[in-house]
């Protein structure tokens, strides 16, 4: 990194690439993976939502402070605001990008004409299984038919839709129908994400998180599907090295927690707290009160970005992995210095790397959470 750009990253560390906005905490799925963090048992998360004037000011105050390019509408369900619509013309209005991520259930043919319409770039939506009871299983909701309708509608309107799908034990095994689904629907690309534990997924470890072994078959079949169709397949949820082996993917991108980046994962939640991305329940403050550069720099975000388990001392990945999503380690067991689960129900025992693997290029941790 030259001396001009130690500067920028020094003095102008508040210029975010994209933010994560929570606009709501209402959901009308209760998918047994969700990862949102205020369903994690023993956390009192703040709960509420602002009037439509109020989340226009928050708006105004992240775009403003952040500098941010575009702004990610997440939830809960988007769709549940009535307002949605204005505030996604109020973001655009803006000069900034708006995305949204949502199940889908909400998003009829006039629902994505008029989003499309108001300038949302690009629809995140859980395509969990070809098979409907499996991925109504997972989203605890009947939704099967709304969710591939919804990508239908996005499509039909000329707008970006990207199937989002979350490898559990009960539906990892069929991923390879669920890509040729996505390319049949017409999806632009399709996300691959390990589930990644927190919230109320933290109550079902044991149903639901896939083994090392069923992540590397789906990720061999994911690099077969990139070959046999040109389709573009991320994997947004970090996979540590020393569990499954990703030099061999030629196709395939890694990305780890990017935590104190101009790549980073900030999220701000319906009334305006930030946290270092949207699977951490710690807050660093408010940004309608606070400011987010002071934020960004503060004890709470530096000890985010130190932190990672001490098995991962002496591993030549130690300071690109960090032994994977800390954040989850967090959600589950209240420590950021702990083994996260995947790490820790899979790596072998002295898992330590201690030659250099070539290091993934640096993404963003996870933006799927169509829950």
């Amino acid at each position: 990194m030259g001396i001009l750009s130690r500067i920028r990253d020094r003095f102008f560390i508040n210029r975010q690439d994209s933010m994560i906005f929570e606009v709501t905490q209402r959901c009308n799925h209760a998918c047994l993976y969700c990862y949102n963090v205020w369903h994690i048992e023993n956390v009192d998360y703040p709960r509420g939502e602002l009037d439509t004037e109020g989340t226009k000011r928050l708006i105004r105050e992240i775009v403003r402070q952040t500098k941010c390019r575009q702004l990610t509408f997440t939830g809960g369900e988007p769709f549940l605001r009535s307002d949605l619509l204005d505030l996604i013309s109020f973001t655009r209005g803006l000069g900034v990008t708006p995305s949204l991520i949502s199940n889908g259930s909400l998003v009829d043919d006039e629902a994505a004409k008029a989003a499309i319409a108001r300038g949302v770039s690009l629809f995140e939506f859980p395509l969990l299984s070809s098979d409907r009871k499996v991925h109504d299983h997972l989203s605890q909701s009947d939704c099967y038919d709304r969710a591939t309708e919804a990508i239908a509608n996005v499509k039909f309107h000329g707008g970006m839709a990207v199937a989002v799908f979350v490898g559990t034990k009960l539906n990892i095994d069929g991923f390879k129908d669920v890509v040729e689904l996505a390319i049949a629907l017409g999806c632009d690309s399709v996300m691959f994400n390990r589930m990644n534990v927190g919230g109320r997924g933290c109550k079902h470890v044991a149903e639901l998180l896939p083994s090392a072994e069923q992540v590397a078959r789906a990720l061999d079949t994911a690099e077969a599907m990139m070959e046999k169709y040109g389709i573009g397949i991320s994997c947004s949820i970090p996979v540590q090295p020393c569990i499954v082996d990703i030099t061999k993917y030629k196709k395939l991108h890694f990305g780890y927690c990017a935590a104190g980046t101009k790549r980073s994962y900030y999220t701000v939640d319906p009334i305006g707290n930030v946290r270092m991305c949207n699977h951490t329940p710690s807050i660093l403050g408010n940004i309608l009160t606070d400011d987010f550069s002071r934020l960004a720099r503060g004890k709470t975000a530096r000890d985010f970005v130190r932190a990672r388990p001490a098995s991962c001392t002496g591993c030549a990945l130690e300071d690109t992995c960090l032994g994977g999503c800390k954040a989850a380690a967090e959600a589950c067991y209240g420590s950021l210095t702990r083994e996260e689960p995947f790490l820790g129900c899979n790596a072998p025992a002295g898992h330590r790397i201690l030659s250099q693997v070539p290091a993934a290029p640096e993404n963003r941790e996870g933006e799927s959470g169509a829950d």
